[in-house]
């Protein structure tokens, strides 16, 4: 055990734990990998990756056990996971699900959002630089494939599975083509753009050529998806970041995520307004009245449920292997949360939600690291991005790679504090330092 505790061993598991993390970030390039190699048959899916990082960061949280949770919502997390626990139950007896289908269906939404107590026996395992240069690497090729779909007219890249256990959502966009890169979606490569632009705009205080550069790389990019939702989460994470890193005061940014939210609501009142706009490009409003049609057929459904239901969820997942009696999208994340695990289970994971935001903007003011700025104003653009998509799982793996490359923060305070002690006592003339010492 001695051998496997040891600081190499810890460094080479959290490096292993950030890889897959960017994996299920980039969730289809291990998927496009296996159908190229295996003549577009699928072999192993996302969920064993989703496994490897659960047991990796159990694993590790067994082993090095003295750890400190300063700062992090672990009573959140707690009270979630105990929900779930609990909730279980319900979901076994009132909807006859399998336990499969409720593990399946757990999963799907909360495994990413419920591995962070675990994953602080690895913080600082792996340097904020790593994880910067991985982002930037993994975002070149994305883009670059991106920008080569977007282009030439052509998907390049498979679509489809040959069993048909897995293909690419709207891709196909009037003859245009959404730029999807490694990505299961259009959408998904735009989140993963936001996340890099506001890195961008976080490093353009230290290094203002490179980020910007990263930056217009980036909107270029999210550009290519020709997805609006992806441009309203852009657009909200790079204007949070530029408020995080250039800004003075102690408190900003703590009502951003209400504006963003009001500017989700206004999009919709403002996509009905205009549904005679012509068809055929991004004004088209067809998308959205049937997202609202499908919603409104959800909001029956649960209003029309018993009152134990209201409160403990129906156990609906947007999965079409457990959801098979529900083929319409549910495509937002509160209504997600009720129909699977009730108002209450919404409470629980909002304030959970809320306090992971509140953290990553503490750790964000007060270190100044730009990968931490970017995950926080990624994570602030959930309350729009929330409105009209499930994005648990994102938050949850840019929520990890924030915690693993944080350090210890009281500690590096103690030594800078030493080195700026020690800084003053060489500039100190002798006879003052030996003046000292005879009174000492």
């Amino acid at each position: 055990m001695k051998g496997v505790a040891n600081l190499p061993a810890r460094r080479l598991m959290a490096f292993l734990l950030v890889v897959f993390i960017f994996l299920l970030i980039v969730d289809a390039a291990t998927i496009q990998l296996q159908m190229y190699l295996m003549g577009g048959k699928v072999l192993v899916g996302n969920v064993v990756l989703k496994v490897a990082v659960v047991l990796l960061a159990a694993f590790g949280f067994l082993l090095y056990p003295k750890v400190r949770f300063a700062g992090l919502p672990v009573i959140a997390w707690l009270v979630c996971v105990a929900y779930l626990l609990l909730d279980m139950r319900h979901l076994l007896s009132a909807h006859d699900m399998t336990l499969v289908d409720v593990l399946q269906s757990y999963n799907a939404y909360y495994a990413l959002l419920l591995i962070g107590p675990f994953l602080i026996a690895f913080r600082g395992g792996v340097s904020e630089r790593a994880i910067i240069r991985l982002t930037v690497f993994l975002f070149v090729i994305c883009a670059v494939i991106g920008w080569a779909q977007y282009l030439t007219v052509k998907p390049l890249l498979f679509t489809e599975s040959a069993d048909g256990s897995f293909a690419i959502n709207s891709w196909d966009f009037f003859e245009q083509v959404r730029a999807f890169s490694l990505f299961t979606s259009s959408m998904n490569f735009g989140l993963f753009c936001s996340l890099a632009g506001a890195l961008g705009v976080a490093l353009c205080r230290t290094m203002p050529k490179r980020g910007a550069l990263l930056f217009v790389a980036s909107a270029l990019a999210c550009f290519c998806t020709l997805t609006r939702l992806s441009y309203l989460v852009f657009a909200c994470s790079c204007g949070y970041a530029w408020v995080l890193t250039f800004g003075k005061k102690p408190k900003r940014g703590l009502w951003y995520p209400p504006i963003f939210f009001f500017l989700g609501v206004t999009t919709i009142v403002v996509g009905l307004s205009t549904f005679t706009a012509a068809s055929g490009n991004l004004q088209d409003t067809g998308s959205l009245i049937q997202r609202i049609g499908q919603w409104g057929f959800y909001s029956e459904l649960i209003v029309q449920s018993s009152t134990t239901d209201k409160l403990f969820g129906l156990g609906i997942v947007q999965n079409e292997k457990l959801s098979s009696d529900y083929p319409m999208l549910i495509d937002s994340s509160p209504l997600a949360l009720v129909l699977h695990i009730g108002i209450v289970g919404l409470v629980l994971f909002g304030v959970l939600l809320v306090k992971m935001w509140l953290y990553l903007r503490r750790e964000a003011v007060a270190t100044g690291r730009p990968f931490v700025i970017a995950a926080a104003s990624f994570c602030a653009s959930f309350a729009c991005a929330g409105i009209f998509n499930i994005v648990f799982m994102e938050v949850g793996a840019v929520f990890a790679l924030a915690v693993l490359c944080g350090g210890d923060r009281p500690l590096k305070r103690l030594h800078q504090g030493i080195a700026r002690r020690d800084n003053r006592l060489r500039k100190r003339p002798l006879s003052e330092l030996v003046g000292s010492l005879k009174e000492t």
